[in-house]
């Protein structure tokens, strides 16, 4: 066989093979295939698999050290350098989480090595001796390969129209869930190998594929299952810290009725005597009426309207209702809270809702444990433009805070125990490519801002 082929069958291989793995991965995490990131793929992988043939290669005379356990140790180390590679790239490329990447890399191995070893097998076994070297190495390389491939393409397109990135994604949103899933992740891609070592005799028939056929529909169906529960776990939380913050806002509602009508009564005596002011031909105690009038109106009912009328500027519930119940919290510990919403917010960023809840939230929770005892001010800000979001949380602080020390996870001015919100805000924020944050001092305010791009229609 000339040795342009066999090179010709080998580039083949690591091409169909990353390309498959590299599909079916994007697919379970719910991104969309994109050449860059693919052809850096492809050279992580191809530099993986070039060290491993060197390695074991070099190894090769050890093999009566290690003993049964070398190919089996080999496949671990390869196995898992190949899913660590692919799940950097999704991080990095993709913005997704590094253990969430690692875990769909592993389940995308597990899914395409099981399609591919049956295949192979079976034609190793089966295949005719007559035909010829090429014929042969059709069947038992180049066809296994292509059968790998189309069960990629066609899991990931089944992953990807059911939304089970979603569900996928709430499975990691624990840190126990996370190493369960990673745990898990990592035996599945190691099955078959643990397979030849444990039962290298296995023939292969007709049971033998349907068995592991239906093992990779099992596995995807629990996963599946798994991630429906746990997302449904998460839906019903948050439906409850909605049914909260309704509340909420149905509280402020009653208490802007109530200074309403205590306004009207005490208005309706002011007018008395301005009648009497307007009888006598008071101009001047008219005036000054007047602008006390404005005054009291503004101290008892301005700020509350504005409010009412910046939080009516916010288009998305959710958002709504969060800064309802944040802005009730401030009122309940005597903070003096301001809201601007110069434009309507649409229900357009590139972040996810649910994230940007998190994110908010924890930097107006922030906000109110950092802000004084006593003449506490917040200023919140939402600005709405055309290709993105500008979001800032401003401050007055007892104690400053050191901005270099800020983003190392547990730092606080409030004690032991906290400080763990901006580290999480930060991980949130890095999911999204695009996505810039800036926090710095300015005259005794501590400011942090964001801003989201808009999705691309």
């Amino acid at each position: 066989m000339p040795f342009s082929f066999r090179i010709s069958v080998v580039i083949f291989v690591f091409i169909l093979s990353g390309l498959g793995l590299f599909w079916l991965c994007v697919g379970i995490v719910g991104k969309k295939v994109r050449i860059r990131p693919f052809l850096i793929y492809a050279v992580c992988s191809s530099l993986v698999n070039v060290m491993v043939v060197l390695l074991s290669t070099w190894l090769i005379d050890e093999d009566v050290l290690f003993g049964p356990y070398f190919s089996l140790l080999f496949a671990v180390a390869g196995y898992t350098v190949g899913a660590a590679a692919l799940g950097i790239v999704i991080r990095k490329c993709y913005g997704v989480p590094f253990l969430q990447g690692l875990t769909a890399a592993m389940l995308s191995h597990f899914v395409i090595n099981t399609a591919d070893d049956v295949v192979a097998t079976a034609a190793a076994t089966y295949s005719p001796l007559f035909g010829g070297m090429y014929l042969y190495t059709f069947i038992t390389i180049i066809l296994p390969k292509l059968w790998g491939f189309f069960i990629a393409f066609l899991a990931a397109y089944i992953l990807r129209k059911s939304g089970f990135y979603r569900y996928f994604a709430a499975l990691f949103s624990s840190r126990f869930k996370t190493v369960v899933m990673v745990a898990v992740g990592w035996i599945f891609m190691l099955f078959w190998s643990f397979i030849d070592f444990f039962y290298p005799g296995a023939e292969p028939n007709m049971l033998y594929a349907l068995f592991f056929f239906s093992l990779i529909t099992v596995v995807l169906l629990w996963i599946q299952f798994m991630a429906m529960y746990t997302a449904g776990q998460e839906k019903i939380h948050v439906q409850e810290e909605t049914i909260a913050q309704q509340q909420s806002h149905m509280e402020l509602l009653e208490e802007l009725q109530q200074e309403i009508r205590a306004f009207r009564h005490d208005v309706t005596n002011l007018f008395s005597g301005l009648t009497l002011q307007a009888q006598e031909g008071d101009l001047d105690g008219i005036q000054e009426f007047m602008k006390k009038t404005s005054s009291y109106f503004d101290e008892k009912l301005g700020n509350e309207i504005k409010q009412m009328d910046c939080l009516n500027n916010i288009k998305p519930y959710p958002i709504r209702s969060l800064l309802t119940t944040k802005l009730a919290a401030m009122r309940q510990k005597h903070i003096q809270s301001a809201l601007e919403v110069l434009n309507p917010v649409q229900e357009k960023q590139v972040m996810e809702t649910a994230d940007f809840l998190r994110g908010l939230g924890i930097l107006i929770d922030n906000a109110i444990e950092a802000v004084p005892f006593k003449d506490g001010q917040i200023r919140l800000v939402l600005l709405q433009e055309e290709r993105e979001l500008y979001v800032a949380v401003v401050n007055n602080y007892e104690t400053e805070p050191d901005l270099n020390a800020i983003a190392e996870r547990g730092y606080t001015t409030k004690g032991s125990g906290r400080g763990t919100g901006l580290s999480s805000y930060r991980k949130i924020i890095s999911r999204y490519p695009g996505c810039v944050t800036r926090t710095y001092l300015r005259d005794g305010f501590f400011v942090q801002e964001l801003r989201m791009p808009m999705q691309s229609v």
